[in-house]
């Protein structure tokens, strides 16, 4: 049902909380995959840039301009494969993994700088490669066969993906100074 906002914009509704991705090829021949999961409040946006390595396997980086950036390794995908996805394709195994997946909840070690990444089909388990800027994630593991305590760990990691697409309104947060009532003096 396609609708019209207070801006004037046509909102189709059906939409909300579906995942999308669109490609794109910069000017420079990066490929990108862009995300993009509407709410009701706002529009989430994820880039993520992928290629292909020497040896033939997928690879992508989910980049953010302020927070981590997460390196997908080719053995994630493949774990990804062995669970959901056993088509052929390499690509189009990738796109599915990051439209499914592109909400990241993270938390991590300081002792041993291992990195965990709660998403929605399961848990990817990293590394640093430059502390608290860029992960290195190699070991994902859907819901079913995860341990108790990392159960309890993603069930934090889940609402920290919930929290992240879904802001919350703190109250008086969007009254502006000159919205007060004046006083008299």
């Amino acid at each position: 049902m396609i609708v019209q906002s207070h801006n004037g914009c046509l909102v189709d509704k059906s939409l909300r909380m579906v995942p999308q991705l669109h490609a794109y090829r910069s000017p420079e021949g990066n490929n990108w995959l862009v995300g993009m999961l509407p709410t009701k409040k706002v529009l989430n946006i994820v880039p993520f840039v992928w290629y292909r390595g020497t040896d033939g396997y997928y690879r992508a980086a989910r980049i953010v301009q302020d927070g981590v950036c997460h390196h997908i390794s080719h053995h994630v995908l493949e774990q990804y494969e062995d669970r959901f996805n056993r088509t052929i394709d390499g690509l189009t195994r990738l796109k599915e993994f990051l439209r499914e997946n592109m909400c990241f909840g993270t938390e991590y070690c300081s002792q041993s700088g291992e990195v965990r990444v709660g998403v929605t089909q399961g848990y990817i388990i990293g590394t640093w490669v430059v502390p608290h800027q860029v992960a290195q994630l190699i070991t994902f593991v859907d819901h079913g066969k995860l341990f108790e305590e990392q159960l309890e760990q993603m069930e934090r990691l889940d609402q920290q993906r919930f929290n992240s697409i879904r802001p919350v309104r703190i109250p008086g947060s969007n009254v502006k100074p000159w919205d007060l009532p004046r006083t008299n003096l």
